[in-house]
């Protein structure tokens, strides 16, 4: 005789379990050191990535330099990056100066040439020095318009 309740309840349980270790959207928020790794969990739900990837993702225009607005985009403070100030959950609008700062503050430390852009080989070396990315307190980095974050951060939900 065959137990097909116990079948069925295993049946069950396999389908389920990749549900149920997902988890839910109710986690307690991440910390760390890093904004770039707060920026990929919370912006792009990438958890894992190389410098390497980081630098790709965010070469808008893929030509292997980051220029100073790729860099504000990237902290989502390029116009057509949500609302140009730093995106939804920042604090508030951001200054011309404030800007200026973060780009100077980023190319001081990537930009080993001093050409005035962070090449690909000059954020791979400095990552790779332990160099980061400075969280000025302004929010993950919503770089996008706002229909493509609405539907990053909604739509799943």
């Amino acid at each position: 005789m065959h137990n097909t309740g116990g079948l069925l309840l295993l049946s069950l349980l396999t389908l389920a379990a990749p549900s149920l270790a997902h988890g839910n959207h109710d986690q307690a928020p991440l910390t760390s050191d890093d904004w770039a790794t707060l920026h990929m969990v919370s912006e792009h739900h990438i958890s894992s990535f190389d410098s390497l990837s980081f630098f790709n993702l965010h070469d808008y225009d893929a030509d292997g330099i980051w220029e100073p607005q790729e860099i504000l985009r990237t902290y989502g403070m390029a116009p057509g990056s949500t609302d140009g100030t730093g995106g939804p959950g920042a604090t508030g609008d951001v200054s011309e100066r404030r800007k200026e700062e973060i780009v100077e503050w980023t190319l001081r430390e990537f930009d080993g040439n001093r050409n005035g852009v962070v090449e690909k080989d000059e954020w791979v070396a400095g990552w790779d020095q332990g160099k980061r990315l400075k969280d000025w307190g302004h929010g993950p980095g919503h770089h996008g318009d706002d229909e493509y974050e609405y539907e990053l951060h909604h739509y799943e939900k």
